[in-house]
Parts: C-alpha cells; structure tokens; sequence
C-alpha cells in the first residue's frame, strides 16, 4: 500500500526526499502527481521542499490538555525555542491536534531527526514548563529526555478487571480458541465456509425466514445476534447486521464444498471480501481503543479473524493511528503470534482456509476516522468522505464488500463468541426497584468502555454497564471518584456533541406536553398492532400478540428522575444508553441534540466554557478535509465569531449574544445540508451550546 510506502520513507529519512519518492513512482508503477496528492494532504508526511526542523516537539492543544493549560505550555515551549534557535539551533515547538493521551494531559510529541534507529517519537505526559523546557534542551542537544511510553503506564479505571478480557477473566491462555472451535467445525463439515444465504424466486432471504435460516446454518453468527452488540465507535449500528449483510455476499470461497489446500497468497479477485478494524481513534477526548490496542490486543486479532471467516471474507486489516506508535508494534506483534499458531495467515488451523491479517498505520489525521474516508487513505488516495450510497458492506475497500468495525466492537467478538450472545447482553445496568416501576422496568443491554478525562480524580478507561447514570460514573467509588469542584458541564462526545450545562431548566408545560406525546406514542403502537393482526388474519397466518412490554426508556425517566414539580434536568441522572441520547433533545426540550461517544470531559465550574467551545471550533477547523467547500469555508467562519466573541469579553464589552446566535445559526444549517461527513454537520455544535446554555458567561465572562 503507498501509504505504508511512504511511512517506511519518513521513518527512514525523517522527509520524504524527491529522490525517494521518484524511485517509488517508478517501483509502483504510480505518477508522481498521484503521490504527490497523497503527500500534500496529509499532515504527517513533509516533503523535502518543507523539511522538519531537526527538533520537533508538538504540544497537544485541544479539550482537556487545553483545559489543563496547553497554550500557556506552547508558549514557555516557543520562548525556549526561539533562544536556542538564537545560538544557531533549529527547534520547533507548536501545537497539534489530540495525540490520545486526554488521561494524562497535556500531553507531547518530540521527535530528533533523524530518529535513532528503532525509534519512532517519544510521548511525554503532563509536562509543566519546567519540564518541558528541559525536554527541549536536551533535545537539542542531541540527547533523548527519558519518555513516558504507554506501556508504562498505569492506567485509572476497571479497563483491565472487567468482563471484556475473556481470557484474563477465565484464567485462560491466549489461544485463539474461539477462532479454533469455528475452524474445526468447517474442517468436520470439510467447507471453507458457511453457505451464504439462498435466493428465493430470485429475491433474498428476509424477516423471520433469514432468521430461521441464520439460526439453523450458522448458530455461531447468531450469537452475534443475541447479543446486540452495537458498534462502538459512535453510531452504535447493530455489528450482527454488518456482518450479516457482507457474509450474503459472493465469497472466493463459495464453491468450496471440500476443504483443500490452503491458499498461497489472497489476491483481490471479483469476490474478495474484506474486515477492517477501525483503530484510528482520533476523536479529542477519547482513549480507550488505545489501552485495547496495548493491553489485550489477542481480542481484537480474533475479533477481526472471526469476522471475516463467519462472512466468507478473504482478508482483515487494522488500521491504526500514526500517535499510537507503540500499539502499531503491539498488534504487530500479536499478529505474528497468532500466524504462529495457527490462528491466522495460510492456513487457519488446518481448515485449508486462508485469512491474512495486515496492521496499517494511518497517515495521520481525525478524517481518518470517518470509514469511508478510512477506506480512501487504506486505498492511497487523500482521506475525504465518499458520497453514500453505496455502503461499504456492499462497496467498500477495493470496491468489494467490507466489514468495518471499530476496535472495541471487534474486541467483545471473543466473549460472545465463547460464552453466548447472553453473557454480553445480561451485563447492562440493573435498574433499582422503584415503587411505580418495579413490575416492569426497562432494561438496559451489553457494555461498553468510556474514556472519561477533565476535572474528576481518577481520569481514566471504564467499562461501565450500559444504562449507569453518568453521575455514577463521575463519582462512584468504583468509578472516577468525584469531581474536582462543583460539576457545570459536560462534552459527552468529544467536540462533536457539544458541551452540556449539569442542570437544565425545564420548560413550564413540560409535564402536560410529556403525557400528551406519550398518549400519541401509544396510540400509534395499537394501530400498528391493529394492522398487523389484520393483515396476517387477511394472509391466514398465525397473529401472536406481543409481550407486554416494559415502561418505555421516557417513561421510566420522567417517573423517576422528573416527577410532577420537577422544574430542571440533571445531566448527572441520564443513563449512558445511545437510545436515551438519542431522544434526549425531544425529551426536554433541549435545542442542541446531544450525542453519546466513547470520550467523555468532565468542566468543573472553575471552565471557561467560550473559551472551550472556540477551543473545540478550531478544532474542527485545522481538521476538515476540505472536500466539502461550505465546511472548510464555514468552520473557519465559525472560528472567527468564537475569537471575536473572546476579544469583545476581554475588552469589557457585552457581546452581541443575540445577534451572533443567528449567525450560527445560519453557518450551521448550511453545514448541515451541505457536509458529507459528521465533522461539517458539527462543527457549529459547540459555540451553539455556549451561547444557548451559558449566555451570561458568553457575554460577561465566568463568575468567580
């Protein structure tokens, strides 16, 4: 792939020299103007017309290591800097967008070029100026300061005592035996893989026919089903139906009827299939695929060998972030053990089925994240999203079906697969019993890891069960701990759900609203269900009547967390449960949608949240792909009222509150109707939150 080309050139020379990449054009048979795009998109890579200074030292600058003081640490950095280039030095000290270490904040990058051999960069955590500027010094004076690598450190949080580790859990070797049992089982039906689903009158399989189908022919994908395991990389799309859509797929292994030797090489061929693992975690606020990658990277291997033999795919990929240099040559690693015994490569413990397994490291940069633009970079083209449709699970890499799963997702494939679909989904939060609902509360399903950073005082990776309350989170002794002061607001998405106010006000009707929406809810089900019965009554079917079911999720919430008299929301009480985000906004009337991910910062109220919401802006700003021309104008556009809104505060003027919402407000419905991605579509997500929860603070700064 030209992408790892063009890394293995810079590891080398620090740059990408004119002459090396002539040389590679003419090796891959690719032109140079091609290459080039490559090369000017992506911020990791210089070329020798814009060769690194020979000390580079990065300071991450957004969400918590801008809350825990990064400008002011660029600027000591930038003074050190600026006297030993004086003397004839060449150091360049700046900032960079999240380097993924939020529980250590802030945090930095160095790199001497050229890099000692075997080296990559070196990572220093939360660094005061002091050290900073000793690290500079020592720097360049061709010395290397002592790092703080990740496998070194220990990690806060449950991460590592909870359920996701089968394997540590259980007391087991790391021996692949998920992937075993399903190889052994096509040896003994001598395939290559399960048969796909068939075709009836030329349409395929659906509703309760595929079902039964799934079930019969492949019980161990059914698993997948009962557990309802959601992505984990912020959509929470079902990960059983990815996989379902691209296992009904033509395989190169359909015809194989009989296992026969294994496969030399995969090649890409009409019917190629592939698994990607989405490791380029490059969302500001978010780390917890990074301890995965570190400390159990045996389940990810085997979730992404799973995958792609319960869907008849040819080859698996990992793509990682080029800031996680270290879990780069972990999962490596691990690759190579796996191949070792059997579990991956030619042949997968004797089923004459090949699947190889490749780790990518990404050229670098948060469009990465989005998995179409993912499949560009894999694909050596610039990362920009794709229009949709098609789908990746029908056109995705190398235009041929595509499983692509976040790292974590792949992660809990090992436990579902070993233990049962059930063993996953019983792990939700088990709500108390509660005078009102204790006949039938709803229930939450699975688990899932939270990276959780900012002002509590155990920042770390948890892995909560779905449907705990965020203040648990925050404050349980199992958990964060507390809050360092009094809790004011909260990103629950990185910077693309915005920042949140603790406490809410209420609308004054809500209540009455509430009981009329929830009366039209359940009318529309029994209509629903009246026709239903009716039409299997018409079609001489069978018509069952659904279980009685639970409180609905709203239901349940308004009779515990806001009963009558109620006049705001607290933001402590909402369960981490993707569904109740989801209907958050409508439920009490909050403007802003609010969205779940895996990052969550925690403001104190000693934050400045404008000063926040410009920080996330920029954000967005240094990071846009520039494919969608309103984004890349708009996010600049949006950059400029934050600052403007910040010098009027420092000047002692009120800013125009009212008058600057608007303005969003028209950036914003232009970025959402024109933006491909979710980076254009949120980029107006936080100045929107500041100016509608904090309007006070906007305009007369935060009361001390």
């Amino acid at each position: 792939m030209i992408i790892q080309d063009l890394r293995d050139i810079q590891h080398e020379y620090g740059y990408l020299p004119d002459a090396e990449l002539r040389a590679l054009s003419r090796r891959i048979e690719m032109p140079l103007a091609r290459i080039e795009e490559v090369t000017t998109f992506f911020p990791a890579f210089r070329l020798e017309r814009r060769r690194p200074a020979t000390v580079e030292v990065r300071v991450c600058r957004d969400m918590t290591c801008h809350l825990r003081g990064a400008p002011a640490l660029i600027a000591a950095g930038q003074k050190v800097a600026a006297e030993l280039n004086a003397d004839g030095g060449d150091v360049e000290v700046t900032g960079v967008s999240c380097l993924g270490r939020c529980d250590r904040a802030p945090a930095v990058w160095a790199e001497r070029q050229p890099m000692p051999e075997g080296e990559h960069a070196w990572v220093y955590a939360a660094p005061d100026a002091k050290r900073l500027e000793a690290i500079v010094r020592t720097l360049a004076a061709g010395q290397k300061p002592k790092p703080d690598p990740d496998a070194a450190y220990e990690p806060a949080g449950n991460f590592l005592t909870g359920q996701l580790d089968v394997y540590a859990r259980n007391g087991w070797p790391r021996d692949y035996r998920a992937v075993r049992g399903f190889a052994e089982m096509l040896v003994e039906k001598r395939r290559r893989c399960v048969p796909r689903p068939p075709l009836v009158d030329g349409q395929p399989l659906q509703g309760p026919a595929l079902d039964a189908y799934v079930r019969e022919a492949h019980p161990w994908l059914w698993k997948l089903n009962e557990s309802r395991l959601g992505g984990m990389g912020g959509a929470g799309a079902p990960a059983y139906q990815k996989w379902l859509d691209v296992w009904g797929q033509r395989s190169p292994f359909d015809e194989d009827t009989a296992a026969r030797p294994a496969l030399a090489e995969t090649k890409a061929t009409l019917f190629d299939k592939y698994v990607v693992a989405n490791g380029d975690e490059s969302e500001p606020g978010t780390f917890k695929d990074r301890e995965i990658m570190q400390r159990a990277p045996h389940l990810i291997v085997e979730g992404v060998i799973l995958a792609g033999l319960f869907a008849g795919c040819s080859s698996g990929y990992i793509f990682v972030r080029h800031e996680y240099h270290e879990q780069v040559e972990v999962l490596r690693a691990e690759v190579r053990r796996a191949e070792a015994m059997g579990a991956c490569g030619a042949n997968v413990f004797g089923s004459g089925r090949a699947f190889p397994v490749e780790v990518i490291e990404s050229p670098g940069g948060y469009i990465c994240g989005e998995q179409t633009a993912l499949i560009e970079a894999m694909e050596g083209r610039r990362a920009q999203p794709r229009n949709r449709p098609p789908d990746i699970t029908s056109n995705g890499f190398r235009d041929r079906p595509t499983i692509l799963n976040n790292v974590e997702t792949l992660a809990w494939t090992p436990l579902i697969v070993l233990t049962g679909g059930a063993a996953y989904s019983g792990g939700g939060w088990k709500l108390p019993a509660t005078p009102k609902l204790v006949e039938k509360p709803p229930r939450f399903g699975g688990r899932r890891l939270l990276s959780v950073s900012g002002d509590v005082l155990r920042p770390g990776v948890y892995e909560v069960p779905i449907g705990l309350s965020l203040g648990e989170l925050f404050s349980g002794p199992d958990y964060c701990g507390g809050v360092l002061g009094t809790l004011k607001a909260v990103a629950t998405s990185g910077p693309s759900g915005g920042i949140l106010p603790a406490r809410y006000p209420l609308p004054p009707d809500f209540h009455a609203k509430f009981a009329e929406q929830l009366s039209r809810k359940k009318d529309r089900a029994r209509k629903d269900g009246d026709a239903r019965r009716a039409d299997a009554v018409k079609a001489g079917k069978e018509y069952r009547e659904p279980a009685e079911e639970a409180y609905s999720l709203e239901e349940w919430f308004v009779a515990t967390h806001l009963p009558a008299g109620s006049t705001h929301f607290d933001l402590a009480t909402a369960p981490i449960d993707l569904k109740f985000f989801g209907m958050m906004a409508d439920l009490v009337g909050l403007p802003v949608s609010p969205l779940l991910g895996a990052g969550i910062v925690v403001y104190a109220d000693t934050a400045d949240i404008l000063d926040q919401a410009v920080c996330f802006t920029r954000f967005f700003r240094n990071e846009s792909c520039g494919k969608c021309v309103p984004c890349r104008l708009g996010a600049e556009k949006l950059v400029r009222i934050g600052e403007s809104l910040l010098a009027a505060r420092r000047a002692g003027g009120n800013a125009e509150v009212a008058a600057v919402r608007s303005d969003i407000t028209d950036v914003a419905w232009a970025l959402t109707q024109t933006s491909i991605c979710s980076l254009g579509t949120s980029a107006a997500t936080p100045l929107a939150c500041a100016l509608t929860y904090f309007p006070d603070e906007v305009a007369h700064g935060r009361a001390e």
